[in-house]
């Protein structure tokens, strides 16, 4: 082989190991990988048009190596500054949207935000028709997850559907938010399906309204966002103004929340 060609291999400390193979590296569960990649204790790579985490060997020996109290050392992680959604790491503050085209679609984002949130004992805010709403609890019970028991204990608040202007819908999140940060610490994990707002509102041109105003609130909660939007339903021009409207998307490939 002509030594110009030569593939180099790279030193075995630097190979790059997923989530799982982390995991049964230090005999942890994936979610301690998750948590302490998220808080800074980990060192991890994100690679892919999906941002998957990787992590070195080398940097899991060292870890390894510091023994039972290198955990401690690790920041606060009461209220952390991001969640991750399917292994993309969103910031606290994000106002997110998502668009399907089916059913399935419709569970491909809002189902993992739900449920990994649940499990994780974080308040999850829903925003949905009573038959969407009836969708995503299926689909929560499918994954082992009561709905009707999270929402009995308070962790699933249900967004009240009272018809009113842009101005009051804007208010309820606020008051929404504040009840559910006096409840618990942050993150909250806030799922909007957009044609409920719109039924609540009256058309679409007010919709876009409570979009634009509830940017700027959101960022003062320690909530991430995602408002689901039914391209089946809606024409091209609302989607192409709530892509305006979410800017936050940009930082992840637009692609990933296309569904």
């Amino acid at each position: 082989m002509n030594a110009g060609k030569r593939q180099e291999i790279p030193p075995e400390g630097d190979r790059l190991l997923t989530t799982r193979d982390a995991a049964t590296f230090l005999k942890v569960s994936e979610a301690s990988i998750r948590r302490w990649t998220d808080s800074g204790l980990l060192p991890a790579h994100r690679v892919g048009r999906r941002r998957a985490r990787r992590l070195r060997e080398q940097d899991l020996r060292r870890f390894m190596e510091a023994g039972p109290d290198q955990v401690s050392k690790a920041p606060d992680t009461g209220s952390p500054s991001t969640i991750t959604i399917q292994d993309v790491v969103v910031s606290m503050g994000s106002h997110l949207a998502a668009f399907y085209t089916s059913d399935a679609g419709r569970l491909r984002l809002g189902l993992p935000l739900m449920r990994d949130g649940l499990l994780a004992g974080q308040t999850v805010v829903l925003r949905a028709r009573p038959d969407l709403r009836e969708h995503y609890f299926a689909a929560l019970r499918n994954d082992g997850v009561d709905a009707a028991e999270a929402v009995g204990s308070g962790l699933l608040m249900i967004y009240p559907e009272v018809p009113g202007s842009a101005a009051e819908q804007v208010l309820r999140f606020e008051q929404l938010l504040t009840a559910a940060t006096r409840k618990r610490p942050g993150p909250i994990r806030l799922l909007a399906d957009v044609l409920a707002d719109i039924d609540a509102v009256g058309s679409v041109a007010e919709h876009l309204i409570v979009e634009q105003r509830v940017g700027p609130l959101f960022k003062r909660f320690p909530v991430v966002t995602i408002c689901a939007y039914d391209v089946r339903a809606v024409d091209g021009v609302t989607v192409i103004e709530a892509l305006k409207l979410h800017s936050d998307i940009f930082g992840p490939q637009v692609g990933y929340w296309l569904n």
